[in-house]
């Protein structure tokens, strides 16, 4: 069962070059997931009341083209598979017949008090799966390469405003903590988002970001205060 939903491009969700950042696109990507949740059940409030909640654990997003204030897109999401312990879900979001962006994701669930992962099979869904699948430029398994050498480019605290209900920062909000780490977005868009979420950055923890180029992607770590791996990212870049 596919889930669709209509938005319009917020000029809020738009960067210093006046077009939909990565970080919006998985939103609304997320939203029309909310959505599907809302309308068929269970609603995120009614997993959240049973002690559990969905976590992200790596997701690659494609986009093909930039998005502009006031454009009006669809998005289409839906699962592919639940076995073990998480979930596929697909997205894509189209502009008329355009497709602008596409996502692949893998969701896991995570019981709240002891954030113990658990079996996809207990969380009950309102609606089915699908049989079609989504490949992504964008890689949704990456290594990082391994002679590369990253560089301390500095320190990030996770603030009220990156938070959200499980009280760490939002799985959206890490590519646009990248791409404040790049030397300058002015001119630049993104066209290809990898991000392995491995340990959750908590309200007040202050994290360290590793980065460097390789091969024409930009490749991310970062490091927790107990010198465990937070995320890891890679980001291809394309001029305007």
């Amino acid at each position: 069962m596919k889930m669709q939903a209509e938005f319009r491009v917020d000029t809020h969700d738009t960067d210093l070059n006046g077009i939909g950042a990565v970080s919006s696109v998985m939103r609304y990507m997320q939203e029309t997931a909310n959505l599907q949740h809302e309308v068929y059940g269970p609603t995120l409030d009614e997993v959240r009341a049973s002690g559990k909640a969905f976590i992200l654990s790596r997701a690659a997003v494609d986009l093909y083209a930039p998005l502009y204030p006031q454009d009006r897109v669809t998005v289409k999401t839906w699962l592919t598979a639940a076995k073990g312990f998480g979930y596929f879900r697909n997205a894509v979001l189209t502009r008329g017949e355009e497709t602008v962006a596409a996502m692949t994701s893998f969701w896991g669930v995570i019981d709240i008090a002891s954030r113990r992962p658990l079996k996809v099979d207990e969380v009950e869904l309102g609606f089915t799966m699908e049989d079609e699948g989504l490949e992504t430029q964008s890689p949704a398994r990456f290594r990082m390469p391994k002679d590369l050498v990253l560089t301390r480019l500095g320190e990030r605290t996770v603030y009220y405003s990156d938070c959200d209900r499980n009280i760490h920062m939002n799985n959206t909000n890490y590519p646009r903590v990248f791409c404040d780490f790049l030397p300058d977005m002015t001119g630049k868009r993104v066209t290809e988002c990898s991000i392995n979420y491995m340990n959750e950055a908590r309200l007040g923890t202050t994290f360290t970001v590793y980065g460097a180029e390789y091969e024409g992607a930009w490749y991310f770590r970062t490091e927790l205060p107990d010198g465990r791996v937070g995320s890891e990212g890679r980001l291809v870049l394309t001029n305007i």
